[in-house]
C-alpha cells in the first residue's frame, strides 16, 4: 500500500520535542541554559538538516534560546557552535553592515547566526595574514637579538673577530 505524508515544507526530526534543545523551563541565565543544551550540542554535527532546521527556526530573529542548526542560541545571538559545523548552514547576510569589511563585521555575521559577506570574509583572510606576518616579524628579532646577545672573540692568529660559542 502506497501512503504520503502531507505535503509540507516542515520536517520534524528526533530532536524536534527534545526539551534539552530548547528548554522553555528550568533555567534563568546564560549559565543555565549553557548547562542544558550543551551536552547535547556535538549530536548536531552529523545532522543533514542544520541548514533547514536554522530556515525553519529562524532563531536570529525570532530571539530563539536552545540548540539549532548545531549552534546554541541566547535571544537569537549564536553564543557556542558544535565542533565540525561550518558557516555554509547559515543564511546568506543580508544587506551589508556598516561595519562589514571589517573584523567586528566578522563578528557580526556570526553573532547574528549568518555567512560572513565576501568583504568580511577578505577582511578576515587579512587580519589573518597580519598576523601571521607579525609572528614572523617577532621571531626574526629574536634570533637578532640573540646574535647580537653573543660576545666576538678575536682569532690571535689572523685578527678576525669570531663568534664565540657559550
Amino acid at each position: 500500500m502506497f501512503t504520503a505524508l502531507p505535503d509540507t515544507d516542515l520536517f520534524m526530526p528526533g530532536c524536534f520535542s527534545d526539551p534539552r534543545y530548547s528548554p522553555a523551563e528550568g533555567w534563568k541565565t546564560k549559565e543555565n541554559l549553557v548547562e542544558t543544551c550543551q551536552p547535547v550540542l556535538p549530536s548536531c554535527t552529523p545532522c543533514p538538516h542544520r541548514a533547514q532546521c536554522i530556515r525553519q527556526v529562524r532563531p536570529h530573529p525570532t530571539k530563539f534560546d536552545g540548540v539549532c542548526g548545531g549552534r546554541l542560541w541566547l535571544d537569537g545571538e549564536v553564543i557556542a557552535t558544535a565542533d565540525g559545523v561550518h558557516d555554509e548552514d547559515l543564511p546568506l547576510p543580508g544587506k551589508p553592515r556598516p561595519k562589514c569589511g571589517t573584523a567586528d563585521g566578522l563578528d557580526l555575521h556570526h553573532t547574528a547566526g549568518e555567512q560572513p559577506c565576501e568583504a568580511c570574509r577578505d577582511a578576515a583572510d587579512f587580519a589573518a595574514a597580519v598576523e601571521q606576518l607579525a609572528a614572523v616579524d617577532a621571531e626574526a628579532e629574536q634570533i637578532v637579538q640573540l646574535a647580537n646577545a653573543v660576545p666576538a672573540v678575536s682569532n690571535a692568529c689572523t685578527g678576525q673577530h669570531l663568534l664565540a660559542v657559550p
